[in-house]
């Protein structure tokens, strides 16, 4: 049924360039032929009315097809981990986008973003990917279902328009680390666990080593180095955010995190993706389907992003 379908669709869309291919050209002999018959002053006073919003020259039919047909919302979904494997998928999800969004027919990207953050890398990466939608000239609208908090307003903040659900949680603009110390114990149980570095701060706090002052105060030094990139990031991409206030590892349900401009809109993502269906936008879903995961039971058992 798959194929028929398609092969269906692919008959009407070539019967559909066919007449507006066939609808150009006469239009274009239409133009010329009453252009002859005008004066030249009159000749300026039509192009004049072509120009207007009741009508326009025409260009070809590729043009005239961009112009008219619905603009394209582009769908995307990331639950993420505390180690953003699902980064693996989207970057290919986005790739897809913005080699096939039209950003003069008005096309745009909705991300459903559900996280409570992890790692600094996996999630600096993750909101690197939503930076090239915006590279592409393509409005982001990020739609936070449940959480957008550390790592996930990181990704959320890239947005050009954020949209959070009533008691969805924003904010967790700081950072954190911590281990368990296991030092006293082994030394207890007669076992010696031997680290050899070079370099002064090649290790501080392990779970293993005697915890030091000196190791403490290097690794409060390295997260608040951290913390400066994370509210540049951040400030940079909303600079409506007074990034001192809420910068403090704090979150914020729904209309506390909009009054604190954390957010934009208080709206489900489904009333939002409603809200461009009625506008007259095409919604399109985008899923990466890694070839080398099986798919059915074994795949669903397989963390994201595990392809080999």
């Amino acid at each position: 049924w798959g194929m028929m379908l398609g092969e269906k669709r692919r008959g009407v869309e070539s019967s559909l360039e066919k007449a507006m291919a066939a609808g150009f050209k006469n239009e274009v002999k239409y133009i010329t032929k009453v252009s002859k018959e005008l004066s030249e002053e009159d000749r300026a006073k039509f192009v004049q009315v072509l120009k207007t919003k009741k009508g326009s020259l025409p260009t070809s039919p590729k043009s005239l097809d961009s112009t008219t047909a619905k603009p394209h919302v582009f769908v995307l979904d990331f639950p993420g981990d505390v180690t953003a494997s699902q980064v693996e998928m989207m970057r290919e999800e986005v790739t897809a986008v913005v080699g096939s969004a039209n950003a003069t027919r008005g096309d745009e990207v909705v991300l459903i973003l559900n996280s409570g953050g992890g790692t600094v890398t996996g999630y600096g990466l993750a909101a690197a990917q939503l930076k090239r939608i915006k590279a592409a000239g393509l409005k982001l609208t990020v739609c936070v279902e449940q959480v957008a908090a550390s790592g996930g307003y990181m990704m959320a903040c890239v947005g050009d328009h954020i949209c959070a659900s009533p008691f969805a949680v924003l904010g967790s603009i700081g950072v954190i680390t911590e281990q368990p110390n296991v030092y006293e114990r082994l030394t207890k149980e007669g076992i010696v666990f031997n680290t050899v570095t070079a370099g002064k701060f090649k290790r501080t706090l392990t779970p293993t080593k005697k915890t030091t002052k000196e190791d403490v105060a290097k690794l409060k030094e390295d997260i608040e180095q951290i913390l400066v990139l994370f509210k540049e990031f951040v400030a940079s991409n909303r600079p409506q955010l007074d990034i001192e206030k809420v910068a403090t590892g704090e979150t914020w349900f729904g209309p506390d995190a909009l009054k604190r401009n954390l957010c934009d809109e208080l709206v489900t993502a489904d009333d939002k993706l409603l809200s461009f269906r009625e506008g007259g936008c095409e919604l399109i879903s985008v899923k990466y389907q890694d070839p080398k995961v099986p798919k059915g039971p074994l795949g669903a058992l397989l963390p994201a992003g595990a392809g080999g």
